[in-house]
C-alpha cells in the first residue's frame, strides 16, 4: 500500500514486513490523513511475518503530527511486546538537530522495539 506524498504529507509505503515514511508531515486534518495509515499498519502487522522494519525520515512535522507519531510508535511497541520483532530506523540529516532531538525523544518511550538513530547524507548536497 502506498500513500503518495502530498504538499503537506509524507510518502508512506506499507508492506507486510516494512513501513517507510519520508517527507514533511503537517496535514490540515491529521485524523483524516492518519486513520487510513494506522489501519493499514495494523493490517500489515497482523500478517504472519516474524519481523517488521520501519524507516522514518521526516524533514518537518507539526504538533498534531507528533501526536500521530506517538500513537504510531505506541502501536509498534505493543506489537513488539506481543512478540513481533520490530526495528525502527529514525533517519535524520546531519545538520538537522531538530529531527535528531525528536528521534531521541521518541526513542525514550520505546523498550520492546529495536530503535536506531541513523544519520543520512543530505541528497541535495
Amino acid at each position: 500500500m502506498i500513500f503518495e506524498a502530498g504538499p503537506r504529507t509524507p510518502l508512506v509505503e506499507l508492506t507486510p514486513s516494512s513501513c517507510l515514511i519520508r517527507g514533511e508531515c503537517y496535514p490540515e486534518n491529521i485524523s483524516e490523513w492518519s486513520e487510513p495509515v494506522l489501519k493499514t499498519l495494523e493490517e500489515s502487522l497482523s500478517q504472519d511475518q516474524s519481523a517488521f522494519t520501519v524507516d522514518i525520515e521526516l524533514y518537518y512535522f507539526n504538533s498534531s503530527s507528533a501526536k500521530f507519531l506517538f500513537d504510531f510508535f505506541e502501536f509498534l511497541e505493543e506489537s513488539a511486546e506481543g512478540g513481533k520483532a520490530i526495528t525502527i530506523n529514525w533517519r535524520y540529516r546531519a545538520e538537522d538537530d531538530t529531527m535528531q532531538e525528536a528521534g531521541e525523544d521518541f526513542e525514550e518511550d520505546l523498550t520492546a522495539c529495536t530503535y536506531n538513530m541513523v544519520q543520512v547524507e543530505d541528497e541535495s548536497e
